[in-house]
């Protein structure tokens, strides 16, 4: 079976590290006081939703703070440990949004950060906001992703969808998509299969 895996708040807890980045963010630069919006946001760029910020204002933190919000990125309880275990058995492929700098710093920080964790995997697919195509093209047979709009489309082609719980998606509803709370769960129905 070939899996596809998102990276950002599907294997890692980026929210948090996101969050700790963008409240000094909202208070040193901006001088204003940090607040969590807790709203469903369908966007892959959701920080701005999330934090109040205008669309200059989130592109500037981004452009101050991308590299270190990737390098300071753990990973989600149990994620190393039941990917290294489905790796064994299953093609693991990681198709992720994160696009890279023209100096090549989000690759370079990605796959080193990859091989520190030990994650096993098999291909990586980096700057695809839109996951259908490299999806298709790999023959993807499950997908897991913490991004609703993502999981919707992916579910569309017929593919197995999980979508990774989180603040931003915990309301919405889709019976062709799979909620899933932890990897112990994900390697479960996987490996159980319905």
């Amino acid at each position: 079976m070939i899996i596809g895996l998102d990276i950002d708040d599907t294997i890692t807890n980026n929210t948090e590290v996101i969050d700790r980045f963008a409240k000094e963010y909202t208070e040193k630069v901006l001088n204003r006081e940090f607040k969590i919006n807790t709203l469903d946001v369908v966007s892959p760029m959701w920080a701005q939703y999330v934090y109040g910020w205008t669309e200059q204002e989130d592109k500037d933190f981004w452009n101050q703070n991308y590299e270190k919000v990737m390098e300071n990125a753990i990973p989600k309880e149990d994620a190393v440990e039941c990917i290294n275990r489905l790796s064994q058995k299953h093609q693991i492929i990681i198709i992720t949004a994160r696009w890279d700098r023209e100096n090549g710093s989000i690759s370079k920080i990605t796959n080193d950060w990859l091989k520190n964790h030990g994650i096993h995997y098999d291909k990586i697919f980096m700057g695809h906001e839109d996951k259908r195509k490299t999806a298709t093209e790999n023959n993807i047979d499950i997908f897991i992703d913490d991004n609703y709009k993502t999981c919707k489309q992916i579910s569309d082609l017929g593919i197995r969808t999980f979508i990774m719980n989180s603040r931003l998606n915990k309301d919405i509803q889709d019976e062709k998509i799979e909620r899933v709370f932890s990897w112990k769960e994900i390697e479960q129905k996987i490996e159980i299969r319905p």
